[in-house]
């Protein structure tokens, strides 16, 4: 008896173990900005600018654009104002934009990470699929003229 007792209290407190792990796991976010970005989790974002910061103060660094969605307004962090310029993309209050990428949760705050930004027919790739960061390899904008050289479409 005094085995099988010793038996029905290793396993409750395992299940104690496995209870405890699983609630801590439940409560850190499972997008959080250390974790990476993931091709997997990418979602669309489709609302109205309500306004574009070209250099933010909070991290991630750089230009960022608040966007009214029906379920309120989502920080989106969007590389570069000057990578934005050099791909021929303005973003002004009032302007219809859908975005693909990826929340995250930086801190206690909530960000989108975009990958691609579209406003009308134009569309501009900020991050790789992986979520590299486009603008940190010097990458500009091709003219025509240099798209047309390389082979690239127009």
């Amino acid at each position: 008896m005094n085995r099988m007792h010793k038996n029905v209290i290793g396993t409750g407190w395992m299940c104690l173990l496995l209870l405890c792990a699983a609630v801590g796991r439940a409560q850190q976010p499972s997008n959080d900005l250390r974790a990476g970005y993931d091709p997997s989790r990418e979602t669309n974002l489709v609302g109205t600018v309500s306004s574009f910061t070209a250099n933010s103060e909070t991290g991630p660094l750089g230009a960022h654009v608040a966007v009214q969605t029906p379920s309120g307004i989502v920080d989106v962090h969007v590389g570069t104002a000057k990578f934005l310029e050099l791909n021929h993309l303005t973003l002004n209050a009032g302007d219809n934009v859908r975005i693909i990428g990826e929340s995250f949760t930086n801190g206690g705050n909530s960000i989108f990470l975009a990958r691609i930004i579209q406003k009308g027919t134009v569309a501009v790739a900020v991050r790789s699929p992986r979520g590299i960061p486009l603008w940190l390899g010097g990458g500009r904008a091709l003219s025509g003229q240099e798209k047309k050289s390389r082979g690239g479409a127009q």
